[in-house]
């Protein structure tokens, strides 16, 4: 490959103008990153029916308010309040999405498109611009440098600092990079479809087991409902099915009486559930569905690729800018494949569930989730992984998934803020570029408060941003005593919200330790020497 002169060169040059490369250009666009996105389509709107995902969970909503998306996203979409389960005719649990310690809680009812829409709209905003109809042909990781064919038909050699490749599931940039991608097709296909309805359809997305088959029932705007269903790989889907043989699958599945009108699209497909082998290539990475692919019937690839983008956006931008050293790009391909794994295993358990059609595995079944409906595990363990919140960093966890995290925030867990007056997240609680020193002063705040924060900030030395939590309301206040504890502390924040140390106010040295090592900025003072 013949390489070309970096001058001029953008900082990243994103491979896929889609939903997941779209975002992780507009948090890079906003740290003051520049960005070259290209697309081998030709029109990335070009009024493609299918809407692909439909659900944002709340993680990925706080997630997306990083970019300024939320609201116009809100606005068109429908909330969805929570989860149920039915079976039989009747209810059997409901796992809620409104207590999760957040201040968006809601899931986001609202088709893919529709969300891109929003997403290039804010990339534009930003200044950025997409190059259409131009293909990867070549790829050296470690320049790096790429070959890219034009909509004129010319090759030309680019060669930025960085390259993503978020352009799918069948991703040329893993071809190209020869990135094994274990897995092998779902031995049965998918089929999904947009209808009117009409009947008790609420806020909740609803999963209907029965003897013959699952029905998964997404609420969306305007009366209308996203029904899926597990079908024989070829021959079978329901595009060939007359609205009345539509409307016979809904009479035998649903526990609840609904009517579906001629269906807006239907499409089938047979997905390739699998995970790359590696995520990070020299100085190219793989985002979103070009690094995994999960079956489509849990709502949760869209959200994954989302997580994707935030986690790397903000370490990325701070190599590139120079708060961060190059090794903590390492940490992306850790995180994000232990994260995948889990998504995973939460799909794997939800399709094993919906293929329980014999009267005693589904009795079975049905035992479990009235269970973990009075048992309250729903709620404290089904809940947190379903909407995201209950991923934590870090060292893998020995426990099991089916265990409820503990209120106390641990390093690498989501810190959960919330605020009955909107997002505490969008008001300027932690920085969105750098680590944030939370000054915790306990359940009262000690007499001498103003001379600690004063010695702990010194120490800090411009490490990280300081923000003292004794100035909240009295009612989140209270609210923060079950996550940080009743004494003070220092909790270091990463800008995605995940705690990446802890330590009493009184004894900071942790959180110093792990600023001398992660960032770039000004060394922080030797422990060694704070002692006594």
């Amino acid at each position: 490959m013949q390489m070309a002169e970096r001058a001029g060169e953008p900082d990243v040059l994103v491979i896929g103008g889609g939903a997941v490369g779209t975002m992780l250009a507009c948090d890079l666009l906003q740290q003051g990153v520049s960005v070259r996105v290209v697309d081998r389509k030709e029109v990335l709107d070009d009024g493609d029916p299918h809407s692909r995902a439909v659900l944002i969970w709340p993680r990925m909503l706080e997630l997306l308010h990083r970019i300024g998306v939320v609201d116009d996203l809100v606005s068109l979409g429908f909330r969805i309040t929570g989860v149920g389960y039915f079976s039989g005719g009747r209810r059997l649990g409901t796992v809620p999405m409104d207590r999760l310690g957040t201040a968006l809680p809601f899931t986001l009812s609202l088709p893919q498109r529709e969300i891109e829409k929003v997403l290039r709209r804010r990339f534009a905003d930003l200044g950025g611009v997409y190059e259409l109809g131009t293909t990867l042909e070549a790829i050296d990781p470690d320049g790096p440098a790429v070959e890219l064919r034009g909509a004129d038909g010319v090759v030309r050699t680019a060669r930025p600092k960085w390259v993503i490749g978020s352009d799918g599931v069948g991703s040329t940039t893993r071809r190209l990079l020869e990135v094994p991608y274990p897995g092998k097709p779902f031995e049965l296909g998918i089929s999904i479809g947009d209808f009117p309805v009409s009947g008790p359809l609420g806020t909740e997305v609803e999963y209907h087991y029965s003897r013959n088959g699952l029905l998964p029932m997404i609420p969306m705007t305007d009366g209308v409902g996203r029904m899926a269903s597990i079908v024989p790989p070829v021959g079978d889907g329901w595009e060939s099915f007359t609205r009345e043989q539509l409307q016979e699958i809904v009479n035998k599945r649903a526990s609840l009486p609904y009517r579906i009108g001629e269906p807006k699209w239907i499409r089938t497909f047979q997905p390739r559930p699998g995970i790359a082998e590696r995520f990070r290539i020299g100085r190219t990475f793989l985002v979103g569905d070009s690094a995994h692919c999960v079956v489509p019937l849990g709502g949760q690839g869209l959200n994954l690729g989302i997580q994707d983008a935030f986690n790397l956006g903000w370490k990325l931008g701070g190599v590139i800018r120079g708060r961060l050293p190059e090794p903590i790009l390492d940490t992306y391909d850790a995180e994000r494949r232990r994260a995948a794994q889990q998504v995973t295993a939460v799909v794997d358990k939800q399709i094993l569930a919906a293929r329980q059609v014999k009267p005693l595995p589904s009795l079975v079944r049905d035992v479990v989730v009235s269970t973990a409906r009075v048992t309250g595990m729903l709620e404290k363990v089904a809940a947190p992984l379903i909407g995201g919140v209950g991923l934590a960093y870090g060292k893998p966890q020995q426990r099991s998934l089916l265990r409820p995290q503990p209120k106390r925030v641990r390093p690498g867990q989501r810190v959960p803020f919330h605020s009955t007056n909107g997002p505490r997240i969008g008001r300027g609680l932690l920085d969105p570029e750098r680590f944030t020193a939370l000054l915790w002063p306990g359940a009262a705040t000690p007499g001498a408060w103003a001379e600690d924060r004063a010695e702990v900030t010194a120490l800090l030395d411009g490490t990280a941003a300081v923000c003292d939590l004794a100035g909240l309301p009295a009612r989140e206040r209270a609210g923060l005593v079950a996550v940080f504890g009743r004494r003070p502390v220092v909790a270091l924040v990463r800008p995605d919200g995940h705690l990446a140390a802890l330590a009493p106010v009184s004894r900071p040295q942790p959180v110093l330790s792990f600023l001398a090592t992660a960032t770039t900025a000004r060394k922080a003072p030797d422990p060694a020497t704070l002692a006594g």
